[in-house]
């Protein structure tokens, strides 16, 4: 396995990553418990996952990589936590403040890591194997793009049947 320090940029964009998360919940506030056409989650649902994946993933998996050596994980069975954990109480903006708190933590870990420590590995769950944690970093962004991008899409969809609504009323 190849083993290196992320790309120096990717501490910005951790960080960045939420302010879009934030921006898109605001965006779609209105229609924040609404199942989009065809099924799927609620906005709502999208961002108590990314806090909860945050806290139950990312907060705990971390920490042990540092202080273990090659730590194996067990799945987050995230449909098992939308299932019985998940509360549709508390705005959507309110959730993205506390995920944006969460990520803060998240880069907390990240920040000032020496090469040896960015190298250190662990068993990811789900097939994917031994990554390091500049993987790890890489994966925690890219799970807030892919609900950044969903956010946008739910957006898209209930402002634009929002829109011929208005427009032939």
């Amino acid at each position: 396995m190849e083993r290196r320090i992320p790309d120096p940029t990717l501490m910005a964009r951790l960080q960045l990553s939420v302010k879009g998360v934030d921006w898109a919940a605001g965006l779609v506030r209105r229609w924040q418990h609404d199942t989009p056409p065809g099924g799927g989650w609620t906005p709502h649902q999208h961002v108590a996952h990314l806090l909860a994946a945050e806290q139950n993933v990312f907060h705990v998996r971390i920490p042990r990589i540092l202080a273990e050596d090659l730590p194996m994980f067990e799945s987050w069975d995230e449909t098992a936590h939308m299932t019985h954990q998940y509360r549709p109480e508390g705005d959507i903006e309110e959730l993205a403040e506390a995920f944006m708190r969460a990520r803060e933590q998240t880069v907390g870990y990240f920040k000032d890591l020496t090469p040896e420590q960015w190298s250190r590995t662990a068993v990811w769950p789900g097939g994917v194997g031994e990554v390091d944690l500049a993987w790890v970093a890489e994966r925690a962004l890219a799970h807030a793009l892919e609900h950044f991008v969903a956010l946008l899409n739910l957006h898209q969809e209930f402002d634009r049947r929002h829109a011929r609504t208005w427009l032939s009323g």
